[in-house]
């Protein structure tokens, strides 16, 4: 039998083949070549590599810092690029800074892995650092940022996507969707395996569900289309509206409205 509860209350071995080997732009004044556009301020630095894989791969992003794009393709490569920016500053200034961030990209076990570090974190660094990345459409993906936005189009594979301080969108997924952030909005896709939503000072938005659907967030709204399986839904501070629902519905909310359509 279906129930809802509803609580309102208003107050190692590396075996990818690699197909080009990393170029770097080097040191390059932005609106002369780089990637800043026509009269960008400051300095950048671009890193990029191409690999091989197979379908159903994983990408895994360990970032101290930087937003990450992810766009997919019909082809069984992986291109990425790191674009390290420095917006004010010396060209001296701007290597300087450039070498306190390290960034590592190489394949692994069917995959490619990459990983952003920041040298010091006592000396303040400006640079700020933006991740592109083009992966098959079947492909998994890890990504952990301590710092930035993640923007993931649409995908055939599993999604985890966690940041400490930005917006996580996910397109449509054929794989579980996990979207975890300290500071930012959450928007998730339709989905065909479950969603894990949490953030702690924005609104969370997703479509419809084929599994079950957890969604907690601090400071904000949350919306859930039509979900085949099970509904959590809890706010501090905000409205929850879920469409409808196969499974069992819990909405708990301290300062907004719950609606829930059929069940």
């Amino acid at each position: 039998m279906k129930s809802i509860w509803v609580t309102a209350i208003a107050c190692a071995c590396i075996f990818t083949v690699l197909v080009s080997g990393a170029q770097s732009t080097g040191i390059i004044r932005a609106g002369q070549g780089g990637q800043g556009g026509p009269g960008g301020p400051g300095y950048t630095e671009t890193i990029e590599k191409t690999f091989t894989v197979n379908q159903g791969g994983k990408l895994s992003i360990d970032a101290d810092l930087g937003s990450v794009r992810i766009e997919t393709s019909t082809s069984n490569t992986v291109k990425v690029l790191v674009e390290k920016r420095l917006k004010e500053g010396t060209e001296e200034q701007a290597r300087s800074a450039f070498e306190d961030v390290d960034v590592k990209i190489e394949g692994r076990n069917g995959g490619v892995s990459i990983r952003v570090d920041k040298k010091r974190w006592i000396k303040r660094n400006r640079v700020s650092v933006m991740m592109k990345v083009r992966v098959p459409e079947a492909f998994n993906l890890k990504i952990d940022t301590k710092g930035g936005n993640i923007d993931i189009e649409d995908l055939a594979g599993e999604v985890l996507a966690e940041t400490a301080g930005g917006n996580v969108t996910v397109g449509n997924t054929k794989g579980g969707v996990t979207a975890r952030t300290l500071g930012g909005s959450v928007r998730v896709g339709h989905t065909e395996g479950d969603v894990e939503a949490r953030t702690m000072g924005g609104n969370i938005e997703i479509g419809d569900v084929k599994g079950d659907v957890q969604a907690k967030t601090l400071g904000g709204s949350i919306r859930v289309g039509h979900a085949e399986g099970d509904v959590q839904a809890r706010t501090m501070g905000g409205n929850i509206n879920v469409d409808s629902a196969v499974g069992e519905v819990s909405a708990w909310t301290l300062g907004g409205k719950v609606s829930i359509g059929s069940t």
